[in-house]
């Protein structure tokens, strides 16, 4: 008895939240007093009113369906439309170099090269140890690598793919890459003391600890 009792009260509870939660999505298509279905602008004195109208005005049907899908195609345009604008936005930013005369953080620079179409100003083996040092275990598959500049270049998404052999011919290249074999597979790991001498920098302890953090900027790799 107790454990019914225990299912039945969540099942009210699972109702309740339901229905207040249909109700606060129904609520958008009643505003300042009138109904707000496409086609439609009908006034009305209060929400039970409207809801009948709304049961019996825009039931389920050929008609409303046909009203929904045009509304859902608007969506996806604005959507489209906003994607294209914050393009715009990020890429006039760049241009405009706002982050060395604002208050505008770094990491903005950053996030255009998620959306604007242009090749990040950087070297391939500059980006592939930038990956494979962002990894919490600092080390990466090669797929990982490349899900790594997918996911943070717009240009890589959007290019042909050549830009993969460049990854593996720099990894093959540079002795600061490090094939590591496992019983998962490779893993490619930075010898941050070989890195340091292709720079041709002293290496020491405090330089290797630099990249130890977890880098939101490029600078913080470099």
């Amino acid at each position: 008895m107790i454990c019914l009792n225990t299912s039945v009260s969540h099942l009210f509870t699972c109702f309740m939240f339901y229905s207040l939660f249909q109700s606060e999505a129904i609520s958008s298509l009643f505003v300042n007093g009138r109904c707000r279905w496409p086609g439609c602008d009908e006034p009305f004195e209060d929400f039970p009113v409207f809801l009948k109208h709304l049961n019996h005005g825009h039931s389920c049907g050929e008609k409303a369906i046909a009203q929904w899908r045009v509304q859902q195609e608007r969506v996806r345009h604005m959507e489209n439309q906003l994607i294209q604008e914050k393009q715009r936005l990020q890429a006039m930013q760049l241009h405009l170099r706002l982050s060395e005369h604002t208050s505008v953080r770094r990491t903005t620079i950053m996030e255009c090269y998620k959306y604007v179409n242009i090749r990040p100003p950087y070297t391939y083996a500059f980006l592939i140890r930038w990956s494979i040092l962002e990894a919490p275990d600092k080390q990466r598959a090669l797929n990982e690598i490349y899900n790594w500049f997918i996911r943070m270049f717009f240009y890589f998404r959007h290019n042909t793919p050549t830009w993969k052999n460049a990854v593996r011919h720099n990894l093959s290249l540079h002795k600061c890459f490090v094939r590591v074999d496992g019983g998962k597979g490779a893993v490619w790991t930075v010898d941050e003391r070989e890195f340091q001498k292709r720079k041709g920098q002293k290496f020491n302890r405090e330089s290797a600890l630099k990249w130890l953090p977890s880098f939101s900027h490029p600078s913080q790799v470099s």
